[in-house]
């Protein structure tokens, strides 16, 4: 057998696993009753996840070769091309389209570097994004774990059920009246989404960009465009004073 013939022989085998075990996974979740949403949450955090994971099986096949593979045999993602910078005004919101919320927590940065407060409301744990991106910020959880509710403060962290938006409008406008230059991140706009009706999203989004504007502070939310419905989403945009 030619070695052309090898390789074509491996690719289909390496095609064929690979659409199995990504159907496998869909049918995995999609006994779990999650909403169509949610599926379509999950699905592109997965996708995000698929270089690492061709990183690891390269790192497997070097081993057992003997040798490294060439940078042509493994391409990593591309590179977007840099962007244009982001001019922060006091009483604007942002919203900054992505599928990982590294851009938009590079801005959080910025403007605590700059002496901006900072007040950090999420759907990962806070803990992991202050050592991910190496800021200190007060921070809200966004979560309905019943443990976590009980357990009070732990490491400094409130824990917010994403149900209760009045409540968590009501954090935010107490952060940003202590003073100007108040700046909030929310990661977990489709969370919040999936887990109330659309127009009471919208409606606490219209609430916390009064408060910024009155308090002259800043709002910064990351969001995955695939992830929504282009109507909803397009919504979002229009409450904004810049879109990233």
């Amino acid at each position: 057998m030619s070695q052309g013939e090898d390789s074509a022989r491996g690719f289909v085998k390496g095609y064929q696993e690979g659409l199995q075990d990504a159907w496998e996974e869909i049918i995995k979740l999609c006994t779990k009753g999650y909403t169509s949403r949610e599926l379509q949450i999950m699905a592109k955090t997965k996708r995000s996840m698929l270089y690492q994971q061709v990183q690891q099986k390269v790192d497997e096949l070097e081993r057992a070769l003997g040798h490294k593979l060439t940078v042509q045999e493994v391409q990593a993602p591309a590179t977007p091309a840099p962007s244009q910078p982001v001019q922060l005004t006091p009483g604007w919101s942002y919203v900054i389209k992505e599928e990982r919320p590294d851009k938009s927590f590079g801005l959080f940065l910025t403007l605590l570097s700059s002496g901006a407060r900072g007040l950090c409301i999420s759907r990962t744990h806070p803990d992991v994004l202050k050592q991910k991106y190496k800021f200190e910020a007060e921070t809200l959880w966004l979560t309905k774990t019943e443990t976590a509710q009980a357990s009070g403060n732990v490491k400094g962290t409130e824990y917010v059920s994403p149900n209760n938006l009045a409540h968590l409008a009501s954090s935010i406008r107490d952060y940003l009246g202590k003073g100007e230059n108040g700046a909030v991140i929310i990661e977990g706009l489709e969370y919040l989404i999936t887990q109330n009706d659309f127009k009471s999203v919208l409606k606490f989004v219209q609430l916390v960009n009064e408060q910024v504007v009155l308090d002259k502070g800043f709002l910064l939310i990351p969001a995955d465009q695939g992830t929504m419905d282009p109507k909803d989403f397009s919504l979002i945009e229009r409450e904004m004073s810049q879109v990233v």
